[in-house]
């Protein structure tokens, strides 16, 4: 499912970071442990299983925000509007929409680093119309999408849409997801040799640099890109990428798209 979640800004506050992914996500987490912290540990520490590796089958796009500037040398994003929303999109049935909704709803939480923070009060929250899938799918990112390749030497490659072997580890990620998803729920496994995919970018491809846990000593420096894009797969990889997350850490922030 795919909520749109509406947001008041409540302090006179209103200087965020411009890299506060990491630190909705961590929202996200302390909002859904507070209101049912069995579901929250599931999101967390396990997720879907494939494997040994857990993925947690959920996502959400960047902030709108209805008026705010950009303050680069700062690191900074100043909101002087009083409205923002985000969408938060999951892996669930549509007969848990009520749930998620009392949870979010009248939530107060404080969004920033350790240099500046805003308080923000959940206004409302609608549930979005699901789309029409098939195989052939044109998307918009709402977040940029993260692909990550392991070098022998251990360190990790970010790949642009026109890199070689971007498809195949975007349809990688998909297919293992997918098999998460097919394992937890008992239904068809996938299997990679079974399934293609296309990728096409539509449009001018932008290059984002985002800092996970900045001003820690933990912080890394990622980079990812958002586009538009056509993709052909199979209609179960277009639901899941759309509802979980294209790409790598959908949980934190990547991967959110909308269909065009």
């Amino acid at each position: 499912m795919r909520f749109k979640i509406h947001l008041e800004r409540v302090s006179r506050d209103r200087f965020l970071p411009i890299n506060y992914q990491y630190e909705l996500s961590s929202v996200i987490y302390k909002i859904i442990h507070t209101a049912d912290s069995d579901f929250a540990r599931f999101l967390h520490d396990q997720g879907y299983i494939n494997g040994n590796k857990p993925f947690r089958l959920f996502t959400f796009s960047h902030l709108d925000l209805d008026k705010a500037k950009v303050i680069p040398e700062a690191g900074r994003l100043e909101h002087y509007g009083n409205k923002a929303s985000f969408q938060f999109s999951c892996m669930v049935d549509r007969t848990a929409e009520e749930f998620i909704k009392g949870i979010f709803m009248d939530q107060e939480f404080t969004l920033g680093d350790k240099i500046t923070q805003v308080d923000y009060r959940v206004s409302h929250i609608e549930a979005l119309a699901p789309p029409v899938f098939t195989e052939k799918m044109t998307y918009r990112c709402l977040s940029p999408i993260f692909i990550r390749s392991k070098r022998p030497d251990g360190g990790e490659d970010y790949l642009h849409p026109n890199d070689e072997g971007y498809e195949k580890l975007l349809l990688s990620n998909l297919v293992s997801k997918a098999q998460a998803l097919a394992l937890a729920e008992a239904s068809t496994d996938f299997s990679s040799d079974e399934v293609a995919l296309k990728l096409k970018p539509t449009g001018k491809v932008y290059k984002k640099g985002i800092t996970i846990k900045q001003n820690t000593a933990q912080a890394s420096k990622l980079i990812a890109y958002s586009f538009e894009f056509e993709l052909t797969a199979l209609v179960e990889l277009q639901e899941i990428g759309y509802y979980a997350g294209f790409g790598n850490l959908g949980s934190q922030g990547f991967g959110c798209v909308g269909v065009k």
